[in-house]
């Protein structure tokens, strides 16, 4: 009979059997570390391809033999370093930074115009830059950071006077009285400015109170449409002033005959027929009812000429300026 003992007994047997399942689960639960994985780098304007076991950027890029300086920035694409993770290596460059009235020259590996103004500790909320925050740095770029404020300003000013314009049956159309002078009032304006490195480049009114009405002023506006002549009431169509004078039947050619055919006497006036046609009927207070049936040389734009039946009325007469009534068909 053989003396040979077992190595393990039952006992031991059984704690090698827990201990090597408790080794098999940490190598499954942490397999990763010593896992290959592949990973993209873009440097320099070059894409990389490493295969690698570490687990951390900074290990990858010395595996690829770059060198890493201190403002430079490594941006990676996922959380954690796993397969298919793209590592982007952004270059420090220098820029030139002005803010607040002082332009300084920093290094920087932030990829854009906002983070690297963010990198700085210059809060985005009140800061203008220009290029915009999203622009992509390149070197020796100028940014400007401008810092927005604003202010409420309280101001005491002129309220203007309103005009108010009514109807008046008893004044013509076309005529306008002014019935009240009316008074200028008094208001408070809340302003908002807008200040851009301390200087204002724009303000707006927000709101207002009135602490002293301003008063209208009134006009009356004439809507009677019909002047009195000895026919009674007529209609006219507007009123012109124009600058008068006279002529007698015989003066001219001495046939007394008008432009339209007709014999010149009382009641017949010149005209420019590019303002009142021939043909129109009118009303000439001091004169009467006429009729535009001539034209003469000097009978240009606003002017009328009148008939008088008397060389001494007619030379009297002079010149003058006349209201003249056109009247409706």
């Amino acid at each position: 009979m053989s003396d040979a003992k077992p190595v393990f007994s039952a006992k031991g047997r059984k704690r090698l059997a827990i201990f090597l399942v408790l080794i098999i689960t940490s190598l499954l639960a942490t397999g990763f570390v010593w896992a290959t994985k592949k990973v993209n780098i873009t440097v320099d304007d070059k894409e990389l391809t490493i295969i690698t076991y570490y687990s951390n950027a900074k290990d990858v890029l010395a595996q690829a033999g770059l060198t890493i300086g201190p403002s430079d920035e490594v941006r990676m694409s996922t959380e954690k370093l796993v397969n298919g993770t793209h590592i982007q290596v952004y270059r420090a460059i220098p820029l030139w930074i002005t803010y607040q009235g002082k332009t300084t020259q920093i290094v920087s590996g932030q990829p854009t115009v906002g983070e690297a103004i963010a990198a700085m500790g210059i809060s985005a909320d009140n800061i203008e830059l220009t290029p915009d925050a999203s622009t992509p740095v390149v070197p020796n770029m100028n940014i400007r950071a401008v810092v927005l404020t604003e202010k409420l300003v309280n101001e005491q000013v002129e309220d203007p006077i309103p005009v108010v314009h009514q109807s008046d049956a008893n004044l013509e159309k076309g005529v306008e009285q002014m019935t009240s002078e009316g008074k200028a009032g008094t208001k408070q304006i809340t302003v908002k400015k807008y200040f851009a490195d301390g200087q204002e480049v724009k303000s707006e009114i927000v709101g207002e109170t009135v602490l002293v009405p301003a008063q209208p002023q009134v006009i009356q506006v004439g809507s009677r449409e019909t002047v009195q002549t000895s026919r009674g009431n007529m209609r006219f169509r507007r009123i012109a002033y124009m600058e008068a004078t006279a002529y007698h039947p015989n003066d001219g050619s001495g046939s007394g005959i008008t432009a339209t055919g007709v014999r010149a006497r009382y009641g017949i006036v010149a005209v420019d027929p590019d303002v009142i046609p021939l043909g129109t009927r009118l009303y000439i207070p001091g004169y009467g009812l006429a009729l535009a049936a001539d034209t003469g040389g000097a009978i240009v734009g606003d002017k009328i000429d009148l008939c008088m039946e008397d060389y001494d009325e007619a030379y009297a007469f002079g010149r003058r300026t006349m209201k003249v009534y056109i009247l409706g068909d």
